[in-house]
């Protein structure tokens, strides 16, 4: 029971409840297939409310607490660890960015607050993340079985340092949930996954929103799964819908990957 898959359930961008969108996820895990060994679900950022509105964050930050007793009651029932992609997280008068994670008995066992807030002047949209959010400050691993996870979130990705830090915090999976803009996806979201896969020789795993908001947030989608070396190994579908992707994690391949091609950093 060593093996670990991981499953990433795409959604469409939109203004929901979370008790409604746990609806449609719970649906889709009653589709997964049974599997010898433990699984890990991952939900993109903004996964409930995907919003240009600042106020639509500040009144689903008002449901944290029964969001995560819904997100961990969704765990225990499938018997699965979950990535709850993000929230947006109150406390001590600010608001954070925030992936919930969970173990198969439902239990919050960790909570990444993003670092690097989105701030991009695109397509004469301007996005500033920061003007409403605080970044967090530290990152965060967890265990699953007996493979490693990390966690970044959408932004992240252009920041390789936090990647190496992963790698160097024992990181098998680096997950990363993201709601990229398609102008910014279409350029640079699978160069980047494949890079952070390459340089830190792990799996990198982007779990995207897909479509537009009502107020009119286009979203690349194309949620994926890089292997260590570089290849995807699965993508989704470019529709806009949900839907579920999922892959079989091979220690062995990272383990021979970076027997092969020993990297160590000399500054």
């Amino acid at each position: 029971m060593n093996d670990c898959r991981v499953v990433v359930i795409e959604l469409p961008a939109g203004k929901r409840s979370v008790a409604d969108t746990l609806i449609q996820v719970d649906m889709q895990l009653e589709s997964l297939l049974s599997f010898d060994g433990e699984t890990l679900v991952v939900l993109p950022e903004n996964f409930a409310c995907c919003s240009r509105d600042n106020h639509d964050y500040e009144i689903l930050s008002r449901s944290w607490n029964s969001a995560i007793d819904s997100l961990g009651k969704l765990a225990r029932k499938h018997d699965v660890y979950l990535v709850a992609g993000t929230l947006p997280e109150y406390e001590e008068g600010r608001f954070y960015i925030t992936s919930a994670v969970f173990d198969k008995s439902g239990r919050l066992i960790a909570k990444y607050r993003k670092i690097n807030l989105f701030k991009a002047l695109v397509g004469g949209v301007l996005y500033d993340e920061g003007s409403f959010y605080t970044p967090g400050t530290e990152t965060v691993t967890f265990t699953v079985g007996h493979v490693r996870v990390g966690i970044a979130i959408c932004f992240d990705l252009r920041f390789p340092e936090i990647f190496a830090k992963l790698r160097q915090q024992g990181s098998d999976i680096i997950i990363v949930p993201a709601a990229f803009t398609r102008r910014t996806g279409l350029k640079h979201w699978h160069v980047l996954l494949k890079a952070r896969a390459i340089e830190n020789q792990l799996y990198v795993v982007g779990a995207g929103l897909n479509g537009t908001s009502q107020d009119g947030y286009e979203c690349y989608g194309h949620s994926l799964i890089i292997d260590p070396d570089g290849n995807v190994v699965t993508e989704a579908l470019e529709i806009n819908d949900f839907q579920i992707i999922e892959h079989k994690i091979d220690l062995e391949l990272k383990l021979n990957i970076r027997k092969c091609m020993p990297l160590t950093a000399k500054l």
